[in-house]
């Protein structure tokens, strides 16, 4: 597999806009769309059965990639085993947007739709960069006095984007997709004026504390496993219960490949998680 270097999908016009709904999600869910400073942010409700679960869903892409087919799709079988409501937002991207602009804006898609279901249980979950700023928001959110979310479910997680941790080296041999000079890059962009160990762009050095139920689901032949491994050890260290999933030979986000029998596998444990819809 060749890498796709962070300038090829910058380069790609079509990657600063979110791919349309697959047919079979508008058949199976009432879809809502709301427009929160000119950006969509989509209700995904299943039509039969619903549990009482919200789901705030944060896409991949290294902060300069939107929503993706793949990322519909995954959406797509995880409404279907978990039958809960997702919440997917068309967030800021980079390079016009920074860190501080993208929290700032989930501030207000938190404001405005999950305060319409206050008695619903809340989860977090991302892929990839959605995974370190899912985990970076519940952060935020605790240390402001709001409402935490139950679980935070992280796939591939981007925990530090200082890429700094020595073990990634092991693990850059191995990877055929990302890179570490790219993530740099991309990471830099991200961060704006912040440092780069703050909580809000590498969630990694942040207190665990107080967090609603963490799980990950990462493999060995991705980049970011070493700071996947490392989160582990924090919240080991620190008394704080983490759920791993380590997959043997998976490279990054392969979640996002739903055909592939270790997604299914991903999605299956999600769904047998508390608050979905089996148990």
């Amino acid at each position: 597999m060749k890498r796709v270097t962070l300038k090829t999908l910058i380069n790609r016009k079509s990657g600063m806009k979110a791919a349309g709904l697959p047919r079979s999600l508008l058949r199976e869910c009432e879809v809502k769309v709301v427009r929160i400073r000119q950006r969509r942010v989509w209700t995904l409700c299943p039509k039969n059965n619903p549990a009482e679960t919200l789901v705030l869903f944060l896409h991949g892409g290294a902060h300069f990639a939107n929503l993706t087919r793949m990322h519909w799709r995954l959406v797509n079988k995880l409404i279907r085993a978990t039958k809960s409501t997702f919440i997917l937002p068309d967030y800021p991207l980079a390079p016009e947007a920074d860190c501080e602009d993208v929290y700032g804006w989930l501030d207000e898609v938190r404001a405005e739709l999950i305060s319409r279901h206050p008695g619903q249980r809340l989860v977090f979950m991302g892929d990839s960069a959605g995974g370190g700023l899912a985990l970076g928001f519940a952060q935020k959110i605790r240390n402001e006095g709001g409402r935490q979310p139950e679980a935070i479910i992280l796939f591939s997680p981007w925990l530090d984007v200082s890429m700094d941790n020595p073990d990634l080296s092991r693990f850059d041999r191995k990877d055929k997709i990302l890179s570490i000079k790219e993530l740099k890059f991309a990471g830099k962009a991200f961060t704006g004026g912040l440092e780069t160990t703050d909580f809000r762009v590498s969630p990694v050095h942040g207190d665990l504390a107080g967090l609603g139920r963490i799980s990950v689901f990462t493999g060995t032949h991705d980049l970011l496993h070493a700071d996947a491994l490392k989160l582990r050890q924090v919240a080991e260290e620190h008394g704080v219960e983490i759920c791993f999933y380590e997959y043997p030979g998976m490279f990054h986000d392969w979640v996002l490949i739903t055909g592939l029998k270790e997604s299914r596998d991903v999605i299956g444990k999600v769904a047998g998680f508390p608050g979905f819809g089996v148990h």
